[in-house]
């Protein structure tokens, strides 16, 4: 069942506020203890097994996870959905990519927080590009999904989402405001899709 106009307009008002509460916390320096509270959970947890797995599964959120799952949607014969599974996703790595410049925040590696378990990323740590694409994917799926199945989803996005801070390149408030942006990018990949298939 599509969103309304209205849960539609709901999301994007929350995400527009995690964006901005994200930036707030972030610029005041107000939301360095909620990251240190994280970081210090995620050094607690390790172990060589646990690394591994977070090292791959968090490449579900690059734009290679995107290209894999859109392709995949579209192999299965839902070519609407992939198409806008893509449009979502490639919105939240350039609205990601955009916004870096607003805060040149080093990564929790640089600062020498978290031990980094994979390649080097480019540019500012805030907001996660992953996380960004990752929501934005969720975004799009969830409405097509029974009710019942929807946590599971949410649940895994937001894991991947958590796997940047694991493998040390985000900070938690990065992931906010990622998560936000591609809230946001999925809203407007949805309305932009629909308007060109109603063509």
């Amino acid at each position: 069942m599509a969103p309304t106009r209205r849960s539609d307009l709901g999301s994007a008002v929350l995400a527009v506020g995690a964006v901005a509460g994200s930036y707030l916390l972030v610029r005041s320096g107000l939301g360095d203890h909620l990251d240190r509270q994280a970081q210090a959970r995620v050094s607690a947890g390790r172990s060589r097994a646990v690394d591994q797995v977070v090292a791959t599964v968090t490449d579900l959120g690059s734009v290679y996870g995107l290209a894999g799952i859109s392709g995949a949607l579209a192999g299965a014969g839902h070519r609407r959905l992939a198409t806008e599974v893509a449009a979502s996703g490639a919105t939240a790595w350039i609205g990601a990519q955009a916004a870096k410049p607003l805060l040149e925040r080093q990564r929790p590696y640089e600062r020498g927080d978290l031990p980094r378990l994979v390649a080097p990323p480019a540019g500012s740590s805030w907001p996660s590009g992953h996380a960004a694409v990752v929501a934005a994917i969720a975004g799009s799926v969830l409405p097509e999904l029974p009710r019942r199945a929807r946590p599971a989803l949410v649940a895994a996005a937001l894991g991947v989402g958590l796997s940047r801070l694991h493998v040390g390149v985000h900070h938690l408030t990065d992931l906010v405001a990622g998560f936000g942006v591609g809230v946001l990018s999925s809203v407007v990949g949805r309305r932009v899709v629909a308007r060109l298939m109603a063509r």
